[in-house]
């Protein structure tokens, strides 16, 4: 009780919290299908009865869990960009957060989902695609400033960029999941930084920094 009272969160708020971070692991692990009701009980340690206590269905509970992993996810990659000036080395700062820290456990939530819900849950799906867009007008506003400031060439088109970025480290990321021996994810950093610093980066902006 005093603990609760010292979060400011009711006993019942932290049981919520409690589920949602153990579903989490167990769904983005196993996927919507693959991850039953009676593997969450398992996992969290109560009822079933107790679980439906605060959540209507498994896909309102499956929803909950990927935006906690989602929201994981995005602090890790996102998070620190604020720690550098420049529009450039934050869109590099961006990719060596996704290829060096470690992802939420079982990989990255928003490809998985994306696989999972493809021809099946329509509110995941729907997540998904919210989520992506999201990420992708993070990167843009990135562009779009830089390109104010004179950091970034005129001619860079923003969703290009971001959409670029995306995919390349997505579709990496999928490939070094099938063969765990891949440079996918060293290539795609490798190559997107030489991208940034001569594509991206304005000639007026042009002496090469190097994320550490």
């Amino acid at each position: 009780m005093g603990d609760a009272k010292r979060s400011g969160l009711s006993k019942g708020e932290k049981t919520r919290q409690n589920i949602v971070a153990k579903a989490a692991v167990l769904f983005n692990r196993r996927g919507f299908e693959g991850c039953s009701m009676q593997d969450i009980v398992d996992a969290v340690g109560l009822e079933k009865g107790s679980i439906y206590g605060h959540f209507s269905s498994k896909e309102e509970l499956a929803l909950e869990a990927f935006n906690f992993a989602w929201a994981d996810t995005v602090q890790k990659r996102l998070g620190n960009l604020h720690t550098v000036d420049d529009a450039v080395d934050k869109l590099k700062l961006h990719v060596k957060n996704y290829v060096d820290t470690p992802s939420f456990s079982g990989g990255c939530p928003w490809l998985n989902i994306a696989v999972d819900a493809d021809d099946g849950n329509v509110a995941l799906r729907e997540r998904a695609r919210r989520a992506v867009r999201e990420w992708e007008a993070a990167l843009v506003n990135i562009v779009v400033e830089g390109k104010h400031r004179g950091e970034v060439r005129p001619e860079v088109e923003p969703h290009g960029i971001a959409t670029l970025l995306i995919s390349t480290l997505e579709g990496s990321t999928a490939i070094s999941r099938i063969d765990k021996r891949s440079q996918a994810l060293a290539h795609a950093r490798e190559n997107l930084d030489r991208f940034l610093e001569m594509t991206v980066r304005s000639s007026k902006d042009a002496s090469p920094r190097h994320s550490s």
